[in-house]
């Protein structure tokens, strides 16, 4: 009875044992079949992913180049340490911490408790990548990346701008024309050993391909020029900034745009954002007396004034409504050219007043202010130019010498250039393929011409921009010498010196503005600003191939070079009132006269009233008014 107990205990074990067997086998079974069957293609996936791994290859940023095909930024290849973060021993800490240049506390934030890729160092000197890579500590990698370089540095920096670590365009022609510059990411397959290393060779899922490249049409030898003028203007005067802009007027070409203090892209980082903008298309400004040639050349279209016509400058004040208008010099009678010599805002005052708002308005508008130029930069300002509708007498006055109105460098330089090229208003470019745009003839040719002259007579012995010539040829330009308004619109004690003029001023070549921020030394256009335009020319012109003249002017700018404006500019009847010093002596030197003189300036009344009846060796005299 006992032994049957004891055989059914048993097989009742060796059931139970046959049951959990056949169980287990059920249940290999189906794990098989779901690992062969149901997820035999994930697995295979997981294999593949263990064998092999893909990773990003950056592509390199298309380099940018001057009008001359030199490099003006370009990407260079890097190298950038990483580390799988699990995988880096903590005993290796110290070590690795030493090689990096950081502390062993920072590394280790980096690192514990973390898992996969981790950037340890990027775009780091080949060196220090060997000195790390040579410790062989596991986990650790080497990666390579690209890097912006500008060999020109601040001279190009505001334009040029700069790139961020991760390759994106951050400012300048770097952001405006990222997604140009920007290259395509390829994709690279590696085969890696058990412990996850990789091994030698590889294949390219997808190969990246390089940004395309930009061509600008400036010039890398006129932009150092350009640079190099007003950072030692600058730092003379003791000024807060300035600006530069050469430009082609026939083809809108800028051939520099420099702006000081300036930062160097290589190392953006160590300055401030402010100090990045590109004040030569941000910055706006009063232009002062250099919008006064705009105020004639409308004057002279609306045919109610001539090249030869007299307008009378109140011996230097004169009262608009409430506000008195004031001249650095009192001027009696001025023609044209002489207003724009002598550089009058009264007689500026007066042609508007007589022409009306919307006439000077429509010319301002159409030459370029008030609008953008369309350069395709980032951050580029419209400028200020109020509707006509809001210009009373004194608003009206104040515009056409150059208040109440807002400009940029580069406008500036844009409206010089139709008074250059014969009237047509040719936009900026700054791209070499963009392809030129002429929006057409803004102001006759005759009187772009006549403009021209007359700002020739301006850079003369006695105009205001004298300093702007170098020595051997001839410049049409004009001074500028803005008060600042406060941010409540009133204006006190600080400056902008202005010149913007064309050179050779027979057939202008380049058209140049230059701006300087509140200088200290000395507060006048033609002391601060015109000396920079001269220098830029002076090494320009002939790096163009405009070799210099023996005559750098026209006969002295006597009384037949002011009929060169215009013939009916010589006065009638004998009539020398509104000559200069100068004129007076080349005309009795002409004539065989002596003359007695009394004053300075210009003329306002000589005896005998007429020279029709004075023979060679008599005498004359004139009296001239400061």
């Amino acid at each position: 009875m006992r032994l049957d107990k004891q055989q059914r205990y048993a097989r009742r074990r060796i059931m139970a044992v046959g049951a959990l067997l056949s169980l287990a086998m059920i249940m290999l079974a189906a794990r098989a079949v779901d690992l062969q069957w149901l997820q035999k293609d994930r697995l295979a996936s997981l294999a593949e992913k263990q064998r092999y791994r893909q990773y990003t290859v950056a592509a390199p940023r298309g380099p940018i180049l001057d009008r001359q095909g030199r490099i003006l930024a370009e990407s260079i290849e890097v190298p950038s340490i990483a580390a799988m973060a699990d995988e880096v021993p903590e005993d290796d800490y110290p070590r690795l911490a030493r090689a990096l240049g950081v502390s062993t506390r920072a590394l280790a934030r980096r690192l514990r408790g973390r898992h996969g890729f981790v950037w340890l160092a990027r775009q780091i000197a080949p060196v220090q990548a060997e000195k790390v890579m040579a410790l062989g500590v596991p986990g650790v990698r080497r990666e390579s990346e690209w890097r912006r370089y500008h060999p020109l540095g601040p001279e190009t920096g505001h334009l040029i701008g700069f790139v961020g670590i991760d390759g994106n365009g951050l400012e300048g022609l770097e952001h405006a024309y990222d997604a140009q510059l920007k290259g395509t990411p390829g994709v690279r397959l590696v085969r890696r050993d058990a412990r996850g290393r990789s091994l030698p060779g590889g294949s390219w899922i997808r190969k990246p391909v390089p940004g395309k490249a930009l061509k600008l049409t400036l010039d890398a030898s006129i932009q150092s020029v350009a640079y190099a003028a007003l950072a030692e203007a600058v730092e003379r005067q003791q000024a807060k900034s300035g600006s530069v802009i050469v430009m082609d007027p026939h083809t809108g070409d800028v051939l520099a745009m420099a702006s000081w203090p300036g930062y160097n892209p290589n190392d953006f980082r160590r300055f401030k954002p402010g100090q990045w903008r590109n004040r030569a298309i941000t910055d706006v400004f009063e232009p002062g007396s250099t919008m006064k040639p705009f105020t004639v050349a409308a004057a002279l279209m609306s045919g109610r004034w001539r090249p030869d016509s007299r307008v009378f400058c109140e011996h230097g004040a004169m009262r608009v409504a409430d506000y008195v208008i004031h001249d650095d010099h009192k001027e009696g009678w001025l023609d044209m050219a002489g207003l724009l010599a002598r550089s009058s805002n009264i007689g500026a005052a007066k042609l508007a007043l007589d022409l009306g708002p919307e006439p000077l308005y429509r010319l301002l508008y159409d030459v370029g202010f008030g609008q953008r130029t369309g350069i395709g930069l980032s951050g580029e300002s419209p400028g200020i130019l109020p509707p006509p509708e809001r210009w009373g007498p004194v608003e009206t006055a104040n515009i056409a010498f150059g208040q109440g109105v807002a400009v940029t460098p580069l406008q500036l330089a844009t409206a010089f250039s139709v008074l250059a090229n014969g009237g047509h208003a040719v936009a900026p470019r700054i791209l070499l393929d963009a392809g030129m745009v002429d929006r057409g003839q803004v102001i006759p040719r005759h009187v772009s011409d006549q403009i021209v002259r007359m700002l020739e007579y301006a850079t003369s012995p006695e105009g205001t921009g004298s300093k702007a010539v170098p020595a051997g040829y001839r410049v049409a330009g004009k001074t500028g010498t803005a008060q600042k308004p406060d941010r409540h619109g009133r204006y006190g004690r600080k400056f902008m010196a202005v010149f913007a003029g064309m050179a050779p001023a027979e057939d202008p070549r380049i058209v140049i503005a230059v701006v300087v921020d509140e200088p200290k030394r000395s507060i006048y256009g033609g002391q601060v600003a015109a000396p920079v335009f001269r220098k830029i020319a002076e090494n320009v012109l002939p790096y163009l191939g405009i070799p210099p003249r023996m005559q750098t002017m026209p006969a002295g700018f006597d009384v037949q070079s002011v009929a060169a404006v215009a013939p009916e500019a010589v006065q009638p009847a004998g009539s020398l009132i509104g000559l200069t010093l100068r004129e007076i002596r080349a005309v009795a030197a002409r004539r065989g006269l002596r003359v007695r003189i009394h004053g300075s300036g210009w003329v306002y009344r000589h005896k005998p009233s007429s020279l029709d009846g004075l023979k060679p060796g008599d005498m004359f005299e004139v009296w001239l008014d400061d």
